[in-house]
């Protein structure tokens, strides 16, 4: 996100890397409640060998409605470009896709396998 953010602001106009920052913001935000929700459900499922779905779902689906509000403010109130918030929600994506595509031209990987 940093690189993104660097670029846009000497290329782009500042709406564009506000969207972006916003984006890249709530994407980050999101992903590491996802992170901390399985982690917890499966340390309680280690423990007690029976999984309760019901809070996590409960947790996934009240953070989706946060995500959902705080973009709608994003959009709505603020002069963030909706282009530069669908970029910066693509970080995570983006950074999970480059850790794939350098691990597997890693020379080391290969002899690890």
């Amino acid at each position: 996100m940093g690189t993104l953010l660097l670029v846009s602001g000497f290329f782009a106009p500042a709406n564009f890397t506000w969207g972006i920052l916003a984006g890249g913001l709530l994407s980050i935000m999101n992903f590491y409640g996802l992170c901390r929700g399985l982690q917890s459900a499966f340390g309680k499922w280690e423990a007690n060998q029976r999984l309760n779905k019901t809070p996590f779902l409960l947790k996934y689906l009240m953070r989706m409605a946060v995500t959902v509000v705080f973009l709608y403010v994003i959009l709505v109130k603020t002069a963030a470009n909706i282009f530069g918030v669908v970029i910066g929600l693509a970080t995570v994506i983006l950074g999970i896709i480059l850790t794939v595509v350098l691990a597997l031209f890693d020379k080391s990987y290969i002899e690890e396998v």
